[in-house]
């Protein structure tokens, strides 16, 4: 059905998909166009009669004003009458603008088209606002049947502009004040779903992953599926777990992690030794766990991950024979991830009633030099495994005990309500699973907290012979007196890592 009424487009496109096509049919319905210089240059190469935007200066105030407040009667300047428009602006979030001249980045900022866009979203019940090329179809589908959309459809398509509106703009307010010295009073998000599942963390509930707008781009909103089946809801929670776990080594290193905790960690010489220490760490929690490295998975890895029960693995990369002896288990998920680096500007979200707690991100490094109150100074080889039980008790949930041998976490005991008892649960887990303890390499503790003499000597009973700790309390000088009456060192970080 053609109508005779004239009745005006506004196209303002970036992204051009089916532009030509969306206006050809339009203007078989009665439409005439104003667009923007690159979206008429392409308009007029498909041979459709175009009005410069450039042409009509009050445009944009007309847009924004209701007709039903009388404007057609205001004295004064006037636009024309807007029916509908089409706005798309420029991929800001797609392009790395942290990575730009900062005159370059906001110069890719389109004013004039977000401007159009909020314009006619606020005045849906008289403009039709589309910012997205799927939405041309069904569009015209309802102006040639009944010449008009309805109100509903009218409003959703306006909130799903101020939507992409939103998420543009925050886009450029998170590239122009991503460091502060103290949270802003106002703080945007924007996100945009790059994955859906069939349900969240419970069938009844539903999930979907956002990409943070602006985001560092090697963090699980880049993880690429090799091979399996797609990932849920619960496999990107125990990825981001176990990849930034993995990725704080610097040798050789495998943390395989289950339901976003880590139940076995280790570093080699070699990934294949590493993967398998960090397995026969805990068998029974790694079985069908997580796993991340941090390095390439090479064909002896493969070997060995191909004989154990591991739901995921994700890796910087994949050598072609190792994935061909991976590719033999149906009922594996291989993934890469595109780095290991960390942004230090980083902001952890944690959602509660009616609002979200933010904090920055835990990124401190364990210092390089650490301080002994002890008779006995840790010796080299305990100090190695010191530093590997510290790394993993940070990423523990509080209260937090980790058990390590050499390059290999034995029994590891978090999210206890009690310290007593995450002390007690890693040298449980570690007796069970390694009940004869050569002597060759020590036993030590990392604590996520500060130490009492009870828990001192619940770890000298367990064999432990060296411990590290924050040192920021006054506990922690009862505890100093307790190792040196049974013989441990102690290492003092300076630094606590609690986490909920």
């Amino acid at each position: 059905m053609t109508h005779k009424t004239e009745r005006r487009a506004l196209l303002h496109v970036t992204d051009q998909t089916g532009i030509v096509e969306f206006a050809w049919a339009l203007q078989e319905l009665g439409f005439k166009f104003i667009a923007d210089a690159g979206t008429a240059h392409t308009l007029r190469q498909a041979e459709l009669e175009v009005s410069d935007v450039r042409s009509h200066p009050h445009l944009l105030s007309f847009l924004a004003d209701s007709r039903e407040t009388g404007v057609k009667d205001q004295a004064g300047p006037r636009g024309p009458a807007i029916d509908l428009v089409a706005v798309n602006l420029y991929p800001l979030a797609e392009l790395s603008v942290s990575e730009l001249p900062q005159a370059e980045a906001l110069g890719c900022v389109d004013v004039e088209g977000s401007a159009f866009l909020r314009a006619g979203a606020r005045n849906f019940r008289q403009v039709i606002c589309l910012c997205d090329p799927e939405d041309y179809g069904p569009a015209l589908e309802s102006l040639r049947q009944h010449g008009n959309l309805s109100p509903e459809r009218r409003q959703l398509l306006a909130a799903k502009a101020f939507h992409y509106s939103a998420y543009y703009d925050s886009t450029v307010a998170q590239y122009l004040g991503s460091r502060w010295d103290r949270l802003p009073p106002e703080l945007v998000m924007g996100l945009r779903k790059s994955a859906e599942f069939p349900y969240g963390e419970n069938p009844h509930q539903k999930g979907a992953l956002y990409a943070l707008s602006g985001a560092r781009p090697w963090g699980v909103n880049q993880a690429r599926l090799l091979y399996g089946r797609p990932l849920s809801f619960n496999h990107y929670f125990d990825l981001d777990a176990a990849w930034e776990l993995a990725g704080g080594f610097p040798e050789p290193a495998c943390a395989i992690v289950k339901h976003g905790v880590p139940a076995g960690a280790a570093v080699s010489k070699s990934l294949a030794e590493a993967a398998k220490l960090a397995y026969r760490g805990d068998p029974r929690g790694c079985l069908r766990g997580t796993a991340a490295v941090n390095r390439e998975v090479d064909e002896s890895a493969a070997d060995f991950f191909a004989q154990e029960m591991l739901s995921c693995i994700a890796a910087p990369g994949f050598s072609a024979k190792a994935l061909a002896a991976l590719k033999l288990r149906k009922d594996i998920r291989l993934v890469t991830m595109p780095s290991t680096l960390i942004s230090p500007d980083e902001l952890d979200f944690r959602s509660v009633a009616g609002g979200v707690l933010v904090q920055s991100c835990d990124h401190q490094p364990l210092p390089e030099i650490l301080k002994s109150l002890t008779r006995r100074s840790p010796t080299e080889p305990e100090m190695n495994s010191l530093r590997l039980a510290w790394r993993v008790a940070k990423h523990c949930r509080t209260h937090a005990a980790v058990v390590a041998r050499g390059g290999q976490t034995i029994g590891i005991g978090g999210g206890q309500t009690s310290r007593l008892d995450a002390v007690r649960l890693a040298l449980l887990k570690s007796r069970e699973r390694h009940p004869l303890v050569a002597d060759d390499l020590p036993t030590v503790l990392a604590s996520d907290g500060d130490l009492a003499p009870e828990h001192v000597l619940e770890a000298a009973q367990g064999g432990v012979k060296a411990i590290i700790l924050p040192g920021l309390t006054g506990e922690y000088e009862g505890a100093v007196e307790a190792c040196d009456e049974h013989g441990l060192a102690v290492a003092f970080t300076g630094v606590r890592h609690f986490r909920h």
